[in-house]
Formats: C-alpha cells, sequence, structure tokens
C-alpha cells in the first residue's frame, strides 16, 4: 500500500484525478526496471503526466529529484537486474509528493555530507536541500519519499 509517512490513506484512483476529503488528489503510479537507465526511465515516465500540472521549473526539480531516489535503489538496494522499483507521483494539497519504493532490506537513509574529492553524497543531499521535507519508510523493501511545495504558479 502507497502512503505518507506512516499514516495510511485510500487512494481512490491511480493514474487519475479524484477527491481526498473534499480535497482534490491527483496521482499516478509506475514500475521500472532496476538498472542503469531506470534514472533516465523514471524521469521520462513522470515527464508526460506531470508537465501539464505543475510549472516547467517544478517539472524540472521533481524530475531531478526522482532521478537521485532511484539511483540510490539502484545503487544501494542490491536489486538483481530488472527487479521492480515502483514509483508513485501525487499532487494533493499544494505539495507534489514523490515515493521510490523497492524490494531491498535498507537501512535508515540519511544525508550524507557530499564527498567532492572521491564522490558520492550528493544525491541525498539534493533532496534534502530542494524537498519541503523527506523521509523513508522500511515495511518489506525500502521506501523513500520527498515533497515538493507548488508555487502559486505551478
Amino acid at each position: 500500500m502507497w502512503r505518507f509517512d506512516a499514516t495510511a490513506r485510500p487512494i481512490a484512483m491511480v493514474n487519475g484525478d479524484a477527491t481526498r476529503a473534499g480535497v482534490p488528489v491527483r496521482r499516478m503510479e509506475v514500475a521500472i526496471g532496476a538498472g542503469l537507465d531506470a534514472p533516465a526511465m523514471a524521469r521520462a515516465a513522470i515527464a508526460p503526466w506531470l508537465a501539464s500540472r505543475v510549472s516547467e521549473k517544478l517539472l524540472g526539480d521533481a524530475q531531478l529529484l526522482l532521478s537521485e531516489l532511484v539511483t540510490n535503489s539502484v545503487v544501494h538496494a542490491q536489486l538483481p537486474p530488472g527487479a521492480a522499483i515502483r514509483i508513485s507521483v501525487e499532487i494533493s494539497d499544494g505539495f507534489v509528493h514523490l515515493e521510490v519504493e523497492d524490494s531491498g532490506a535498507g537501512t535508515a537513509v540519511a544525508a550524507q555530507r557530499p564527498d567532492r574529492e572521491r564522490g558520492g553524497g550528493f544525491g541525498l543531499f539534493l533532496v534534502e536541500t530542494l524537498a519541503e521535507r523527506w523521509g523513508s519508510r522500511h515495511e518489506g523493501g525500502t521506501c523513500v519519499w520527498a515533497e515538493l511545495a507548488m508555487s502559486a504558479e505551478s
């Protein structure tokens, strides 16, 4: 079940528009295969759906964060090639909520200080910098999520 934080919320429709307690909700979900091309596949998967709903800047930020979250899934979850990585994008209450879920038995996810000499540590640093809030859940797999605030022009 997909949910925000650790509080379950019913989802009325997938890949469509609905309302939750009178508040408009728009949501899409897709599964992509783990592999080196997974971040690009994730960006391409959400672009057509999200582009008509948010500003160009917010779309770019969402694609960047999604790309970083999917990259972490590919690098750290130790998934076999082609294993499913599930992506969810939801617009509700003035936020774009992104989730990336895999079957890896991950540990606590935390941003690290970027290592400019050896590389690494930039992904969650970017997420922490751009997202209004972000976090992770570990319930038989790992789900990392981030929320981007929508501005008046989004």
